[in-house]
C-alpha cells in the first residue's frame, strides 16, 4: 500500500530508490529477528540478564536517517515503514520463549502463560545416641506407634545409637501464572522419607493452589497450601538455619494435624503494605483429606452409648444392645465445624520476610512482630475411654496427631483446639533473632473423666482417669550470625514445650547448634551441620498407655502392664549433616 501510493505521486527514478531503501530496511530487520515493543527499543533477557536492544539494526537505521536528511524519503514514510516492519517481525516471531534462571522457565503468548519448573533435594546423614530410657519404655505418650487394623498404641523403642542416610527432601515445583501475572498457580510434589519412616516414600501432592493478586489489598488464595499461622511453619525448609524444625514447632501447627490444609485465605500484598493480614477457613484435618471422611464409632441403635468395643463398657439403658457397633459418618457440614485462622503482622522496620537467617546481609535494621489465632473444632481423637486399641474412629487423624507429638491427646474423645501465637523477627548485617510463643486450649466434648476399667462386660465403670487433660504451651528462640556474609553462618536455638499443663514431669526441652555453609551465596546450595540435644519427660498420664489399664478378663484382653512402668526422661543427642541443592 505504501509503495503503490508512492508511484502515483512521484517520478520513476525517485520512487525506485525510495522503494528499494524501504524494502531493504524491512527485510534486514526481519532477518535480525527484531520484535516490536517500542519505537526506540526494548529490554531483552539474555542468559539471565536484561540488555537494551534498539528496535532497528543500527546500520539500517543509519541508512534510513540519511535518506530522510537527503530528502529521498519523508519523515512520515520513515516512521511508517519502521512501524510496519516491527509489527511484521513481531507477528512472525515464535509465540514461546524458553530460558533458565533459578529454574526452567517457559513463557507463551506474550507472557499470557508462564511456567517455572524447579527441583530440590536434600540428603542427610544422622548419627543418633539415645539413653537407656528409650530402650526400656520408649516414647509411647507423645509419639506412639499406631499399628494394627484399628490402630493399637505401641511403644516406640530404639537401641542406644544408630547411623543412617536418608533422602530427607525430594521436591518438584511447578509455578507461574495463567492469563496474566496476577493469576498465579503453584504445585509442589514430594517423594521424600522421614528419618523414622517404616515404609518407602511415595510421590504425593503437598501444594496445589491458585492465587489472585489483582487487588493488592484483597489477594485470594485457594486450594491446598501451608496455613498462614505461625512464622516457623510459614517459613520453607529451603531457607532454614537448622537441619530440622524443633519438635515444638511441629506440635503447634494450626490444625495440630498437619502444617498444610485445604481451604481459602484472604490477605493483602505483604510486599506493598507495612501491615499484613491473613484470614482463612479450612477443613482442619490436613492435606488431601475432607471432613466428610471423618466418622465416629457408636452402637447401632441411635441414642445408645459406647461402641468402642464389641461389648458396651458403660451401663446400657433399656433397649440398647451390648454387643454391636456401627459407624456414624459425621459429615460436619455446619460452618462452625470448619477451621478458622487469623494472622496479623506489622513490619516495624523494613521487610524481614520469612527466611530464618539474614542471607541478604541487611544494611538497615529489619524488624517485624506478628500474632495469630486458630479455632479447629470437633477433632475425633478416638474413644473417651481406655479401650482405644479397637476403636473404629478415623485413623488418619490419630496417626497425624501422633506424628506431630500430640499423642497425649489421643483417647480424649472429640475435642476442640483453640491456639494463640505471637512472634517477632529481627535482622541486621548478618545477625538474626526470632522467637515464638504458643498456647493451646483443649476442650473436651465429654466432660466426665475417661473410664479406665469396668467391673464386667457392659458393667459400670470402676476406675477413672486420674485427672482431666490440660492445655498445651511452648516457645522457642533462635539466633544466627554470618561469620562470612552470605557464606558461613553459625546459629543456636532453644525450644520448650509442655504437652499437658495439668501434668508434671513431662516437659520437652531442645537445644540446637548449627554451622551452615552456603556454597553459592544463596539458600539454593548449602551444607548444614546441626547438633541437637532433646530431653523428653515421660511423666503425666496418657489414656491407654499409663496405669491403670483394664485387667485381663474384663473387656480389654491386652493385660494390665502399663507402658510407663519404667518411665524416665528420654534423652537424645544427634548430629545431622545435610546437603541441599535447589535448581
Amino acid at each position: 500500500m505504501l509503495f503503490q501510493r508512492d508511484f502515483r505521486s512521484c517520478g520513476w527514478g525517485r520512487c525506485v530508490m525510495r522503494r528499494c531503501v524501504a524494502w531493504g530496511a524491512a527485510l534486514f530487520m526481519l532477518g535480525t529477528g527484531v520484535s516490536w515493543a517500542a519505537d526506540s527499543g526494548r529490554l531483552v533477557e539474555k542468559d539471565g540478564r536484561y540488555v537494551f536492544v534498539e528496535s532497528i539494526d543500527p546500520a539500517t537505521k543509519l541508512l534510513l536517517q540519511r535518506a530522510v536528511k537527503q530528502g529521498t524519503i519523508t519523515q512520515e514514510e520513515y516512521d511508517h515503514v519502521v512501524r510496519e516492519s516491527q509489527e511484521r517481525a513481531y507477528l512472525l516471531q515464535p509465540s514461546f520463549k524458553v530460558w533458565y534462571d533459578r529454574g526452567f522457565n517457559f513463557s507463551m503468548n506474550d507472557n499470557d502463560f508462564f511456567l517455572k519448573i524447579r527441583a530440590r533435594f536434600a540428603t542427610r546423614f544422622t548419627q543418633r545416641y539415645r539413653n537407656d530410657a528409650y530402650r526400656n519404655s520408649g516414647d509411647s505418650k507423645n509419639f506412639p506407634e499406631l499399628l494394627g487394623v484399628f490402630g493399637d498404641y505401641r511403644a516406640n523403642r530404639s537401641i542406644d545409637q544408630s547411623s543412617t542416610f536418608n533422602l530427607r527432601i525430594a521436591r518438584l515445583y511447578f509455578m507461574g501464572h495463567l492469563f496474566n501475572p496476577d493469576f498465579k498457580y503453584y504445585i509442589q510434589l514430594a517423594g521424600e522419607t522421614a528419618e523414622n519412616a517404616q515404609a518407602p516414600g511415595a510421590l504425593s501432592v503437598l501444594d496445589m493452589n491458585v492465587t489472585s493478586t489483582h487487588l493488592p489489598l484483597l489477594n485470594a488464595q485457594f486450594g491446598q497450601y501451608k496455613v498462614y499461622f505461625t512464622r516457623s511453619q510459614i517459613n520453607s525448609t529451603a531457607a532454614m538455619q537448622f537441619a530440622s524444625r524443633a519438635l515444638a514447632m511441629d506440635a503447634f501447627t494450626a490444625s495440630g494435624i498437619n502444617r498444610r490444609d485445604v481451604g481459602l485465605t484472604i490477605m493483602n500484598d505483604e510486599e506493598v503494605y507495612p501491615f499484613n493480614y491473613y484470614f482463612g477457613v479450612f477443613n482442619g484435618v490436613g492435606p488431601l483429606v475432607n471432613r466428610f471422611a471423618q466418622f465416629t464409632s457408636e452402637e447401632a441403635t441411635v441414642g445408645c452409648p459406647g461402641g468402642a468395643t464389641g461389648g458396651n463398657p458403660f451401663p446400657s439403658p433399656a433397649g440398647c444392645p451390648t454387643n454391636t457397633r456401627n459407624l456414624n459418618a459425621n459429615l460436619r457440614t455446619n460452618v462452625n465445624q470448619l477451621m478458622y485462622v487469623a494472622r496479623l503482622q506489622a513490619n516495624i522496620m523494613g521487610r524481614v520476610g520469612y527466611g530464618e537467617g539474614d542471607m541478604a546481609y541487611s544494611e538497615t535494621p529489619q524488624w517485624a512482630v506478628g500474632g495469630g489465632y486458630v479455632y479447629n473444632p470437633s477433632i475425633d481423637t478416638s474413644s473417651n475411654n481406655a479401650f482405644v486399641g479397637i476403636d473404629l474412629a478415623n485413623l488418619h487423624v490419630r496417626r497425624s496427631l501422633a506424628a506431630l507429638g500430640n499423642g497425649r491427646i489421643l483417647g480424649q474423645g472429640v475435642v476442640d483446639f483453640s491456639t494463640w501465637t505471637v512472634d517477632s523477627a529481627f535482622k541486621y548485617r548478618g545477625f538474626s533473632l526470632q522467637g515464638e510463643y504458643w498456647f493451646r486450649t483443649v476442650t473436651r466434648h465429654n466432660k466426665d473423666l475417661p473410664c479406665m476399667q469396668t467391673a464386667t462386660i457392659g458393667g459400670p465403670c470402676t476406675v477413672y482417669a486420674p485427672g482431666q487433660f490440660g492445655n498445651t504451651t511452648g516457645w522457642y528462640v533462635q539466633s544466627g550470625y554470618y561469620l562470612i556474609p552470605r557464606k558461613v553462618e553459625v546459629a543456636a536455638r532453644y525450644a520448650w514445650w509442655d504437652p499437658d499443663t495439668n501434668a508434671g514431669g513431662d516437659l520437652i526441652k531442645q537445644v540446637d547448634l548449627s554451622l551452615n555453609w552456603f556454597l553459592s551465596g544463596t539458600y539454593d546450595h548449602q551444607i548444614i551441620m546441626t547438633y541437637s540435644n532433646i530431653a523428653m519427660g515421660q511423666g503425666g498420664f496418657a489414656i491407654g498407655r499409663s496405669a491403670p489399664l483394664p485387667a485381663v478378663g474384663t473387656t480389654f484382653p491386652s493385660g494390665n502392664v502399663p507402658l510407663d512402668a519404667r518411665a524416665g526422661t528420654l534423652i537424645e543427642n544427634a548430629v545431622r549433616i545435610q546437603y541441599q541443592i535447589f535448581f
